[in-house]
C-alpha cells in the first residue's frame, strides 16, 4: 500500500480587465492622443494652401504618431480579451493563457526545481515575474491577478525559489 498526499499548491485566475491598475489613465492618454491626431491632421490640411512642404512634414509626423497610437490601441484591445490562469504546485508552475478574441489557448510550464531564480517587476500597473530555467524563460503577468500577486510571491519564496526584486539592488546570479 502506498500513501499518497495531495500536492500543496494554488491556482489564481486573472480578474476582469477593467480592474487593471492604471487602465483609466492609459485610456485617457489614448483619447487625448487621438484628439491631437485629428487636430494636427486638420492643421496640416489648412496649412497646405500656404506652405505645402510644412503641411507634408506635419502630416507625415501626424501619420507616424497615429501609427504608434494604432499599435498601442490594438494592444490594449487585445489584452482586454486575455484570461490568465496560473497554477503553482510543489513541483511546477503552469501558466494558461486563453485569448477569447482569437479563440486560442497557450500553455507554458516550468519545473520549480529547475528555476535558478525569478525576476520580480513590482510596478503596480504592469507587475510580472520571470522564471529563469536552463530550458525556458517564462514570464508570468501578475497585474491581472489583483491582490493574489503577493500570495504567488510568498508561495515561491516558501518553496525556496530565489525571487529578485529588480527595483532593489540585489545582484542577479550568474
Amino acid at each position: 500500500m502506498v500513501a499518497t498526499f495531495p500536492s500543496l499548491g494554488m491556482r489564481v485566475v486573472s480578474g476582469p480587465y477593467f480592474k487593471r491598475r492604471g487602465l483609466v489613465p492609459l485610456l485617457i492618454g489614448l483619447t487625448v492622443g487621438w484628439i491631437f491626431v485629428c487636430i494636427w491632421a486638420a492643421v496640416a490640411v489648412f496649412l497646405f494652401s500656404n506652405n505645402w512642404a510644412w503641411s507634408f512634414a506635419l502630416f507625415a509626423s501626424t501619420f507616424g504618431f497615429a501609427g504608434f497610437l494604432c499599435s498601442l490601441t490594438y494592444q490594449v484591445f487585445c489584452d482586454a480579451f486575455k484570461t490568465y490562469t496560473f497554477e503553482l504546485t510543489d513541483a511546477e508552475a503552469v501558466l494558461l493563457i486563453f485569448d477569447r478574441l482569437r479563440k486560442k489557448k497557450r500553455v507554458q510550464m516550468v519545473l520549480l526545481d529547475d528555476v535558478k531564480f525569478a525576476e520580480y517587476y513590482p510596478y503596480l500597473d504592469d507587475s510580472s515575474v520571470i522564471f529563469h530555467a536552463p530550458y525556458v524563460d517564462m514570464e508570468v503577468p501578475l497585474w491581472p491577478m489583483g491582490l493574489h500577486a503577493q500570495d504567488i510571491l510568498d508561495f515561491l519564496k516558501g518553496r525556496g525559489v530565489r525571487v529578485i526584486n529588480v527595483a532593489s539592488d540585489e545582484k542577479f546570479p550568474d
